[in-house]
C-alpha cells in the first residue's frame, strides 16, 4: 500500500485540514505533558477549554492565527508536537464533537484516514505518552464521533471500549472533561458544519521545524517553563530521560509513566499528578542534600528547589518502589501509612515539615535495609510517630527534621534500638528509656512495644507514656522487663484508659453529674484529692476544667499527679466508688476553720464546682493571693461583671429554684446582691448603689436573728451576715438566699 503525506516546512502557514490530511499523522511524543486544558482554569478561575472555544464562537467569521507549532518529523509524515499539544487537542475534540452534530460525516475525514478506516482505525493524532490514552483516542475516534452519535458524553464511561484503568489517566480524564465543556457551547450554535469549517479552513499555525528530537527536546523545555521551582511534568521528565544511556530510555520513560500513574491514582483533591510528583522529588532532594546545606534549609523555608537532573535514575526508582508498594501500596492492610495517603497529594508547597519528620527516616531506612522485615520497619515508624507528637519536637521542627534524616543516615545496623549508640539530641529521656527496656528485653520485646504503642497512641498521651508509670520512667534503673513488670504496666493502662475516656472526656453532661458516672469534673476533683496542688498554669488558666482537649496539656506538664492517682487506684475493683472514697477522704481531712481559707476544699467537694463546666459555661479558675475566684465566658463574650467569687458560685449552683435570681450573678429580684466577706460571712448589696433601706435591715436581722449574728451598715449599700465558722459557708449561704428571698 502506497502511503502519500504533506510533508510541513519551516515558516509556513498551515491549517488544520493541512495537518489532518493524507496519511499524515500528528505525534504527542513521549516528552510531552499530558493534556490538561479540560482539567485546568486561568488566573480567573474560568476553565481553559470554556474560554478557547468560546473565544471562536465569537469570532466565528474571522480568520486569525493561533500561534506557533513547534516539532519535528519522524518517521516520514508523522509530526512530533514540542508544542502546540494543548491546542491540538483540544480542536481535534472540537471536530468530533461537531461530527456528531452533522447527518453527513462532514469532518469524518478530518479525524481518520481512509487508509486508517480500512486498518487498525489509527486517528490522525495519536498520544504516544502512555498507551491507555493512544487506545482510548482510536476508540473514541471510531465508536463515539463517528459510528455512535446519538451518544453523550456522560455515555462514555458506561461503554465496552472504556477501560477502567482509563480512570487513572490523566490525559484522558482532562479529555472526557474537555468534550463535556464543548458539548454543551456547541448546543446554540445554528450551524455545526458552517462552524467546524471555519475552524478546520480558516484558523492556522506558523510551523516551525525543529529538525530531530534533540533539538525538540531542549525546545519544549525553554517553551514550557514556568517560573515555578519544579514542574515534573512539563520540565523534569525530558531532561532526566535524556541525561540515560540511549538504550534505557524507552524503559526510563516507561517507569517514569509508572511514577505519574501512581500519583494521579494518589492526586486528592489537585486536578493533575504534577503536585504528587513535585512532593516525591523534593523528598528525594531532601534525602540525598546534605543536612546542613543551604539548599536543604531553602526546602524547609519555602519548598523550592532545583532537582539534580543527574541524580542516579535507578535511585529515583527505587525511592518510588518503597513508596507504592511499601509505605502505600493499594491493600491498605499492608500499607506503612495506611492511613496518611493525603501525605502523596500535598498543596503546590508540599506537606508540613513534620510530615517530612515522620515520612522521609522510613523511606530511607527501607532505603539503606532493603529486604528488612516489616517489624523492623514498623519500629521505625512508631518511633517517628510518637516523636512528632511531642509539642517541643514539633516548635523546633527545622532543626529536628535534619536530626531526623541524620540519624536514619548514621544508624549502625537494622535495630532502631541502635540509635542509642549514636550522639543525638533528638530522642527525650523518656524515649532512650522505652529504647532501652526494648534492646533489652528480647524475650519479650514485641509484647513490650505493643504495649507501649497502644499507650503512645491514646490521643491525651501525645507519645509521652511517663504519666502512666511515672517513678518507673524517670528512673535509670530496671531497663530489663520481665513479664512481672509488663503485666503491671498493662494494668496501670488499663486503669489510665477506662478513666481517660471519650465517653467519660469528651462528651457534655447534665447538672447535677449522675452518680456512678466518671467524667471530666469527676476526673479533676479525684485528682485534686490525691495531688493536692493545683497550682500547675496552662496560658493563665488552672488545669482541672474544661473539656477533654484540655487534659493533654495537664498529662503532658504534670505527668507524676496522672501516676500518682493510679497508684492509688490499682487494685480497685470500682473505680468509680475508689475516686468518690479519694474525694471523700480529702475532704474530710480538712479541719473546719481551714475552710473557709481555702477553696480547695470547696472545689473537691461539691460537684457542681467543676460539673459546671459541663453546662454550657466555660468556667476558668484563677488564684489571687487571698481568694480563689470564678471568671464566667458565657458564649465567648466576658458577662457584664468580671469576678465572681467562688463561693458565690457555688451557692448559686446549689440553688433548687434558679427561679429566685435574675442571673448567674446572683442578683435577688428585690434588687440585693451577695458577696462572700473574707472573715466568714456574706454581704447582702444594693445592687443599685443607694443605701441599704433601715425597714428591710430589720426585716432581714428578724429573720435571721435565731441563727445569724446580723451586723447592719446605715452609712453604706451592705448588711453583713456572720456565720460561724463551724458551719459550711455554702449551705449557710443557700439559707439565707432562700430566707430573703421568702419575704
Amino acid at each position: 500500500m502506497e502511503y502519500k503525506y504533506n510533508s510541513l516546512k519551516t515558516g509556513e502557514t498551515y491549517k488544520l485540514i493541512d495537518l489532518f490530511s493524507k496519511d499524515n499523522k500528528i505525534i504527542i511524543p513521549d516528552l510531552q505533558r499530558d493534556y490538561c486544558w479540560g482539567t485546568t482554569s486561568d488566573k480567573d478561575g474560568k476553565n481553559l477549554v470554556e474560554s478557547f472555544v468560546e473565544n471562536l464562537i465569537t469570532n466565528k467569521d474571522e480568520n486569525f492565527n493561533l500561534g506557533l507549532l513547534y516539532g519535528y518529523e519522524a518517521p516520514l509524515g508523522h509530526i512530533q508536537l514540542c508544542d502546540g499539544q494543548q491546542r491540538i487537542t483540544t480542536l481535534f475534540l472540537l471536530l468530533g464533537m461537531l461530527n456528531k452534530k452533522t447527518s453527513n460525516d462532514a469532518f469524518r475525514n478530518l479525524l481518520v484516514s481512509k487508509t486508517e478506516e480500512s486498518d487498525d482505525w489509527e486517528p490522525y493524532l495519536q498520544y504516544a505518552i502512555r498507551e491507555s490514552s493512544l487506545y482510548f483516542l482510536s476508540d473514541l475516534t471510531r465508536f463515539f464521533f463517528i459510528e455512535n452519535k446519538e451518544l453523550a458524553v456522560s455515555d462514555i464511561k458506561k461503554q465496552t471500549w472504556y477501560f477502567h484503568d482509563y480512570d487513572f489517566d490523566p490525559s484522558i480524564q482532562s479529555m472526557i472533561a474537555a468534550m463535556s465543556i464543548i458539548e454543551s457551547k456547541i448546543l446554540d450554535i445554528d450551524s455545526c458544519e458552517n462552524f467546524g469549517r471555519h475552524a478546520s479552513e480558516n484558523l492556522t499555525f506558523l510551523y516551525y521545524d525543529m529538525g530531530n528530537r534533540s533539538k525538540g527536546e531542549e525546545t519544549f523545555v525553554v517553551i514550557n517553563t514556568t517560573g515555578e521551582p519544579l514542574s515534573a511534568t512539563e520540565n523534569l521528565k525530558p531532561l532526566l530521560i535524556n541525561k540515560q544511556p540511549q538504550e534505557n530510555q524507552k524503559y526510563s520513560a516507561e517507569r517514569w509513566e509508572k511514577w505519574e500513574q501512581f500519583f494521579w491514582k494518589n492526586k486528592g483533591g489537585n486536578d493533575t499528578s504534577d503536585n504528587g510528583m513535585k512532593e516525591f522529588f523534593r523528598w528525594i532532594m531532601l534525602l540525598r542534600l546534605d543536612t546542613d546545606s543551604e539548599e536543604f534549609k531553602s526546602i524547609q523555608n519555602d519548598g523550592t528547589y532545583k532537582f539534580d537532573v543527574k541524580t542516579d535514575f535507578e535511585e529515583i526508582d527505587a525511592y518510588y518502589t518503597i513508596l507504592s508498594e511499601k509505605l502505600f501500596p493499594e491493600d491498605e492492610k499492608k500499607a506503612i501509612f495506611p492511613h496518611n495517603r493525603k501525605w502523596l497529594s500535598p498543596g503546590t508547597r508540599g506537606n508540613d515539615q513534620i510530615v517530612w519528620f515522620r515520612i522521609l527516616p522510613v523511606l530511607e531506612y527501607i532505603k539503606r535495609h532493603p529486604g528488612t522485615k516489616d517489624r523492623e520497619v514498623w519500629r521505625v515508624r512508631m518511633l517517628f510517630r510518637m516523636l512528632a507528637k511531642i509539642q517541643n519536637i514539633e516548635k523546633n521542627i527545622s532543626k529536628n527534621l535534619p536530626e531526623a534524616i541524620r540519624i536514619i543516615k548514621n544508624l549502625p545496623d537494622a535495630d532502631i534500638c541502635s540509635v542509642l549508640g549514636l550522639e543525638e539530641t533528638l530522642l527525650p529521656k523518656e524515649m532512650r528509656y522505652k529504647l532501652e527496656v526494648c534492646a533489652n528485653s528480647s524475650l519479650i520485646r514485641e509484647e513490650i512495644e505493643e504495649a507501649f504503642w497502644a499507650a503512645e497512641d491514646h490521643s491525651y498521651t501525645q507519645g509521652s507514656i511517663s504519666c502512666i508509670w511515672f517513678d518507673l520512667f524517670n528512673s535509670s534503673s530496671k531497663t530489663s522487663w520481665n513479664n512481672d513488670i509488663l503485666n503491671v504496666f498493662k494494668q496501670r493502662f488499663d486503669i489510665f484508659n477506662t478513666i481517660f475516656s471519650k465517653e467519660n472526656t469528651t462528651i457534655r453532661l447534665s447538672c447535677p453529674p449522675e452518680k456512678g458516672k466518671i467524667d471530666n469534673a469527676f476526673i479533676a476533683r479525684s485528682l485534686l484529692a490525691v495531688y493536692g496542688d493545683y497550682s500547675y498554669c496552662i496560658g493563665g488558666n488552672k488545669w482541672c476544667y474544661g473539656y477533654g482537649k484540655y487534659w493533654e496539656d495537664v498529662i503532658s506538664n504534670k505527668p507524676e499527679a496522672i501516676s500518682k492517682m493510679i497508684d492509688k487506684l490499682r487494685g480497685a475493683d470500682d473505680l468509680y466508688a475508689e475516686m468518690e472514697s479519694l474525694i471523700d477522704e480529702y475532704v474530710g481531712g480538712f479541719a473546719l476553720d481551714e475552710k473557709e481559707r481555702n477553696s480547695m476544699y470547696y472545689v473537691v467537694k461539691y460537684p457542681n464546682s467543676l460539673q459546671s463546666l459541663n453546662d454550657g459555661y466555660n468556667i476558668l479558675l484563677f488564684y489571687n493571693d487571698d481568694w480563689n475566684y470564678w471568671v464566667n465566658v458565657l458564649n465567648k463574650e466576658r458577662a457584664s461583671s468580671y469576678n465572681i467569687n467562688i463561693f458565690v458560685y457555688l451557692v448559686y449552683k446549689q440553688l433548687d429554684d434558679k427561679s429566685m435570681l435574675k442571673n448567674q450573678w446572683l442578683c435577688m429580684n428585690n434588687g440585693l446582691q451577695l458577696d462572700c466577706a473574707q472573715n466568714h460571712g456574706w454581704i447582702i448589696k444594693k445592687t443599685d448603689k443607694s443605701p441599704f433601706p433601715k425597714d428591710l435591715s430589720e426585716k432581714i436581722c428578724q429573720k435571721l436573728s435565731l441563727n445569724y449574728n446580723v451586723i447592719p451598715n446605715d452609712e453604706k449599700r451592705l448588711l453583713y451576715i456572720q456565720i460561724d465558722t463551724k458551719y459550711d459557708l455554702i449551705e449557710e449561704g443557700v439559707k439565707i438566699i432562700k430566707a430573703i428571698c421568702d419575704m
